[in-house]
């Protein structure tokens, strides 16, 4: 499973140093929300995602990092700062010693997230040192070299099975399917919510059927149309239908429906860094692994880590 980071806060145009235009919010006081920040560099986007406890900030440069103040931005877009533990900058390279000196550490890098095709730097700050540590880090590098051990897979379907884009009909199994496979998840599950999605364009849904017709496998792809890129998430299994390669092709026939339909050029995903399952499944698919982002999100475990995989999106056409 994949977990979705947040974006689907953002609305607007976008710009290529703004928080994505992805599409309406999940509705609910825990929903993150995105607001307009002063830096030293001027004016930014930030997400404020109180589910997770972390603020998302877009576009800020060396000359921010230590002049900075997290928790007055919270404040200032009507937020309690002491809810906030982790705050997250997507940066463009450079200026490592000005971050490093200032307290954000480097967690990971999202190949081709910027519309010039740049790579952004995830930087992190934490203000609870109980999040910021990582005891599991030794156990999570290993699933990693596991996951990239696996060989290139070519997806097939089950006799009898099939798959489909999904359509604002389909919102209510999907939502319950999730809602099955995980107790809790860091975004809305509700059928308005995900058919909101699907109607706005703003995420894609494939799903996979049984030979009954079961829906029994679902991912989505979160669309940044601005920078051309998409976070490959949302991605759940019946667990009777594991280990049947499901998940390998809806996220290939997925990142085809991207490549051919939207125009989209860069792939990534968040992979919970507990599942070793789904990293080798975006492995076998030719992603690479790029960070991890430690206690970054809420899940059934409580906070838990992802892992960065990234891949260029196959070429429109491509089989």
């Amino acid at each position: 499973m994949t977990g979705r980071d947040g974006r689907s806060a953002a609305a607007g145009p976008g710009s290529a140093e703004s928080a994505p235009a992805s599409g309406a919010g999940s509705p609910g006081s825990e929903a993150p929300r995105r607001a307009a920040f002063e830096a030293p560099s001027g004016a930014h986007d930030c997400v404020l995602d109180p589910h997770n406890r972390r603020l998302k900030l877009y576009g800020l440069r060396p000359e921010d990092a230590a002049g900075f103040d997290p928790a007055a931005v919270i404040a200032a877009a009507g937020g309690d700062p002491a809810r906030y533990t982790k705050f997250t900058a997507y940066t463009r390279p450079g200026g490592d010693d000005a971050w490093r000196s200032a307290g954000w550490r480097e967690e990971g890098t999202i190949r081709g997230y910027f519309a010039d095709g740049a790579d952004s730097v995830l930087r992190a700050r934490y203000t609870d040192p109980e999040r910021a540590a990582d005891p599991r880090g030794d156990e999570h590098r290993r699933a990693v070299e596991l996951a990239r051990a696996k060989e290139p897979a070519a997806p097939r379907l089950p006799e009898g099975y099939t798959s489909a884009p999904a359509g604002p009909a389909d919102a209510a199994e999907i939502g319950a399917l999730m809602g099955s496979v995980f107790a809790d998840y860091p975004s809305s599950l509700t059928p308005d919510h995900l058919a909101r999605l699907i109607t706005t364009g703003s995420s894609r849904f494939r799903w996979v059927r049984d030979a009954s017709g079961t829906l029994v496998a679902v991912a989505s792809a979160e669309i940044d149309r601005a920078r051309r890129n998409a976070e490959m998430t949302d991605c759940a299994t019946l667990p009777r239908e594991r280990g049947r390669g499901l998940m390998v092709w809806i996220l290939r026939a997925l990142e085809e429906d991207l490549a051919r339909e939207e125009g989209i050029t860069d792939l990534y995903t968040l992979a919970r860094a507990d599942e070793v399952g789904m990293n080798c499944a975006f492995a076998k698919l030719g992603y690479a692994y790029t960070g991890r982002l430690v206690n970054n999100c809420r899940m059934p475990n409580g906070w838990e880590s992802m892992n960065i995989w990234c891949r260029k999106a196959p070429a429109a056409g491509a089989s």
